[in-house]
């Protein structure tokens, strides 16, 4: 099920948290939602989330601007979210004392399943493109934007095939 509402606003956080236009805290209290739909929860945590502090306020800007390789990467998230295409990546969800769980068994095992987690989840589609699975999904995109990168006062650089799978 695509969750238009949530995508729009994840994507819509995504490109402002990179843009330096809010702050990390503001991307969770207005971007992150319960949605049924998987791209929402995997994009939210597979992306913004290792680019956010838990307990330190900042933008992405200044001493803390993001490298061009994580713009493009934020750029491919924020153009995934804004197709209809179905998240085909394999979901997990966990509870808390789950997580827990593995974290202390990837400890314990010094970060070998980690490892394996993450050869296994890459058999599964091209992760030089994640969130899209196949590159011809989003070379596809690529050829019909469906998202102006305009916003008042600043502008995004538009993505292109050999920016956003450097």
């Amino acid at each position: 099920m695509i969750d238009r509402d949530a995508r729009n606003r994840l994507a819509e956080g995504i490109r402002h948290l990179a843009m330096g236009l809010i702050t990390n805290f503001e991307l969770e209290e207005e971007a992150w939602s319960d949605s049924a739909d998987p791209a929402v929860h995997a994009v939210f945590l597979g992306g913004p989330w290792y680019l956010c502090h838990d307990l330190v306020r900042y933008r992405l800007s200044g001493k803390n601007k993001l490298c061009p390789a994580v713009r493009r990467d934020a750029a491919r998230w924020v153009l995934f979210l804004k197709t209809d295409l179905p998240y085909e990546w394999p979901v997990e969800r966990r509870s808390f004392a789950g997580t827990c769980g593995l974290v202390l068994l990837n400890l314990l095992s010094l970060g070998f399943l980690a490892r394996k987690a993450q050869r296994q989840f890459a058999r599964h589609g091209d992760m030089a493109v994640w969130p899209f699975i196949r590159r011809s999904d989003f070379e596809a995109t690529l050829t019909r934007p469906s998202y102006s990168a305009k916003s008042p006062g600043r502008r995004m650089q538009t993505v292109t095939a050999e920016a956003a799978s450097a």
